[in-house]
């Protein structure tokens, strides 16, 4: 075991949240030393630049139309996009845009050893579904299942600690066996096309069990090319899910960094 392992090891079991809460620290966003009133190893300045999606959003991928834009009449709500190329999903929300700051969080939760980030993150996330009300008429709440080796590693499934928050907030029962993640051989998602990785994605994923003629609503972290997000709908629909829709924290913009490189804070798909 290397030395950057015992020392993340390490970190997770002796740190506690009430020693972060305690101790003198710095914000691990933008390093400034933390005050008295803090939120989880973050600075309430940092906290406040995340960035929440505005409106007008289309009601099927999740991402904010050009200022201006309508997406009322002929359209029904949604982009031109997915006029023209229909995701496998029946709509998404996304509570904040994925950028700088959101990607930093992101890490310091999935790979920094800060877990208790993620119960914040998730109530974020869940007023978002119950506002836009993604969530009516949902028989269960499944999140997209961690890379076996990730989970083994990390010690917990960030997508699931999400999910579980959310359920609870929503009151839709939490099922966790729906989906598995196949252990593949395949070169970093950095390393591929748009293509690829979708094709990539499609073959990591399968349902487990049936769930003939339910609605299910899918939770992950980020969403960055969509590639996971419609791999998992196509296998609930498989497993007969009648609709499937897509709730995340995070949402790349078009345009953005991780938009163009389609990367994930894990380097996944």
């Amino acid at each position: 075991m290397g030395i950057r392992r015992v020392l993340a090891v390490s970190r997770r079991l002796i740190v506690h949240p009430l020693a972060e809460a305690i101790l003198p620290a710095d914000c691990f966003v933008c390093s400034r030393p933390l005050p008295a009133a803090h939120r989880l190893g973050a600075c309430l300045e940092c906290w406040a630049r995340l960035r929440p999606l505005a409106p007008p959003i289309c009601l099927s991928c999740g991402l904010p139309a050009p200022s201006g834009s309508d997406l009322l009449g002929p359209a029904r709500g949604r982009c031109a996009a997915c006029l023209l190329a229909p995701p496998p999903y029946g709509g998404a929300r996304a509570a904040v845009a994925y950028d700088g700051p959101a990607r930093r969080f992101l890490l310091a939760a999935k790979m920094g050893g800060r877990r208790s980030l993620l119960r914040p993150l998730g109530e974020q996330l869940a007023a978002v579904v119950r506002a836009s009300g993604l969530a009516e008429g949902c028989d269960r709440v499944v999140p997209v299942p961690a890379h076996p080796w990730r989970r083994l590693s990390r010690g917990y499934d960030p997508a699931g600690d999400l999910a579980r928050v959310v359920a609870a907030r929503i009151g839709v029962p939490l099922d966790v066996r729906i989906l598995a993640r196949r252990i593949l051989a395949s070169k970093p998602a950095k390393r591929l096309s748009a293509a690829r990785r979708a094709a990539a994605a499609a073959a990591a994923f399968r349902g487990r069990r049936p769930v003939h003629g339910e609605r299910v609503l899918l939770v992950d972290d980020v969403m960055t090319t969509g590639s996971t997000a419609a791999a998992c709908a196509t296998a609930l629909r498989r497993a007969g899910a009648v609709d499937v829709r897509v709730a995340v924290w995070a949402r790349t913009l078009p345009g953005s960094a991780a938009g163009r490189n389609g990367r994930r804070p894990d380097g996944g798909l």
